[in-house]
């Protein structure tokens, strides 16, 4: 016993050696997929720039009001919300790439729709359609990256989902910019139109190209397609083998530990752990809208036309520049999400800090009549947005949440986004009239100071964790035991005692199968086996039965 034991702990010192090493790089199918599933970001990134352009010529073509301007752009992201209940459930049941195939084709129907309006009434149902999509849509594509990616990848990996929205955010103003010479009575409609190019493109790769995640096929029974998926994630046949078993005893553990059947019960009436996730990934996708990103990108150009910027060219010119500075610093981010000196907690705390700075700048500019640092206040922000509120809110929606909940968490995270961005873009038109835009965007630097003061006090850092590890960690953090937390599932202790056998047996393995943390709790999931824990003999006391 001895022998073994002292076996266990060089085991374990060589695991800490390997764990300080650089991790190795996700398999190139990995970066494909993860790229593919981007561009449904871009839908929703080229549809905020294009439209911030095309208002200034519907305003005048249509004689719109403000509140019908306000109406219009906000309609989308009330529509969203229904579409972000609708991903959860079909992404559940048919996948999802077919959901990500079903977002596409609504936005392709609604672009072409608002492209062709001859009314007010079209292009609102247009808008609406576009709705639809970009609510199911921006659930699942962060949700496909995440499942797909490993641990030490993720944060880099499901940030190019926020990438991928600021392209199209960049490619609309180009858009903008580009077509703007047109007469100005069919400029705005191919501004539109050309919004129909990136779902198209979506529904050939979720067609032809992407499949779907290994997580989701294992759980509808359908073994070969994802022990395909698998060898194309994954390192080895050793580490697809291990991450199929992970896998497994996952979905095991979800449906008898957790529930599988309780469908929304676990979210509107969840334990102490999963409240607390849930509380975390709710607030910080509430207040990535709040902040005022959505209506910046919306009314820049109408912004900048009453601080007294009359050219077209100007208006539209200096917004692309801020649309280039958000792309810019968010390429610098992606680098450091996942860095040892850096992680998710320090970039959202100097995200919304200097977010705070930035509304400020720009109301002393319009204060003091400086145009000038009205704008730079304005490209300031949307460099700050970048560094940490853009891409983290999707990526802890994605990698908080456990297996049982991700799916309808991330629905009910992406509505709550999309009520706050709708009701802010329905609202900041008609504030800055009656208020001011002194007093409009001193009300974002408030709401920016608060949610500075909840993220010290209440964000942990993520970075590093498996998906399955998460709740482990969120338990330690609300102070719930193993017992209180949930029982051990028969699954788990077959597991452990399989485990516990092996050490025993000391039959030499390359694959990690599921080894035992100091509750007793099993790692489960993680697509890099090299970071899972070790056995309760070198860590820990294991529960009563089990070695």
């Amino acid at each position: 016993l001895d022998d073994h034991m002292a076996a266990a702990v060089e085991k374990k010192e060589q695991k800490l050696a390997m764990n300080k090493a650089e991790p190795e790089p996700p398999t190139k199918f990995v970066v494909q997929m993860a790229l593919c599933a981007c561009v449904n970001s871009a839908l929703l990134g080229y549809d905020t720039g294009v439209l911030s352009g095309a208002l200034l010529y519907l305003r005048e073509e249509m004689n719109l009001s403000t509140t019908q301007i306000e109406l219009l752009t906000s309609s989308m992201n009330f529509i969203a919300i229904p579409g972000c209940f609708m991903a959860g459930t079909i992404a559940d049941s048919i996948g999802r790439t077919k959901t990500l195939f079903a977002a596409s084709l609504t936005f392709l129907v609604g672009a072409l729709l608002m492209a062709g309006a001859q009314d007010y009434g079209t292009l609102f149902f247009g808008r609406s359609l576009i709705g639809i999509g970009v609510g199911c849509g921006l659930s699942i594509d962060p949700l496909y990256i995440a499942e797909m990616s490993p641990p030490e990848f993720r944060g880099k990996l499901t940030s190019y989902s926020e990438t991928a929205i600021n392209i199209g955010i960049l490619a609309g103003y180009v858009s903008n910019v580009a077509f703007m010479w047109l007469p100005d009575s069919y400029n705005w409609r191919v501004m539109l139109a050309m919004g129909a190019l990136p779902p198209f493109v979506m529904m050939i790769l979720a067609t032809f190209v992407m499949p779907d995640t290994p997580r989701w096929l294992l759980s509808k029974g359908k073994q070969d397609e994802a022990e395909s998926v698998l060898k194309k994630i994954t390192r080895s046949e050793e580490e697809a083998k291990s991450t199929e078993r992970d896998i497994k005893a996952s979905i095991a553990e979800e449906k008898t530990g957790l529930g599988w059947k309780e469908g929304w019960k676990k979210i509107l009436c969840p334990s102490k752990v999963i409240g607390r996730m849930l509380s975390l990934t709710l607030w910080i996708s509430a207040l990535q809208q709040l902040c005022g990103v959505d209506v910046i990108l919306y009314y820049a150009p109408i912004l900048m036309e009453d601080g007294g910027i009359d050219n077209r060219l100007y208006q539209l010119g200096l917004t692309a520049l801020a649309g280039l500075a958000k792309v810019s610093v968010l390429f610098v981010t992606m680098h450091y999400l996942d860095h040892k000196n850096s992680g998710r907690r320090p970039l959202m705390l100097l995200s919304y800090a200097n977010l705070a700075i930035s509304t400020t700048l720009v109301a002393i500019g319009f204060a003091a009549s400086s145009v000038g640092l009205s704008v730079f206040g304005i490209i300031y922000f949307c460099g700050a947005f970048s560094i940490g509120a853009g891409p983290i809110c999707w990526l802890m929606n994605s990698e908080v949440l456990p297996l049982s909940v991700r799916a309808r968490g991330m629905t009910l995270g992406c509505s709550l986004n999309r009520l706050a961005s709708a009701v802010l873009q329905t609202v900041f038109l008609s504030l800055t009239e009656v208020a001011t835009p002194v007093g409009s965007f001193m009300f974002l630097t408030g709401i920016n100071l608060f949610s500075f003061v909840y993220l010290w006090f209440l964000m942990p850092e993520t970075k590093g964790k498996t998906l399955e590890e998460m709740y482990d960690f969120f338990r330690g953090i609300v102070g719930v035991k193993k017992t209180e937390a949930e029982p051990n599932s028969q699954v788990e202790l077959d597991i452990k005692e399989s485990k516990g056998s092996e050490i025993i047996s000391n039959e030499p393995s390359g694959m990690n199968t599921g080894e035992q943390t100091p509750g007793g709790a099993i790692e489960i999931g993680d697509i890099n086996p090299r970071q899972t824990r070790t056995t309760s003999d070198e860590l820990g006391e294991a529960p009563e039965g089990s070695i």
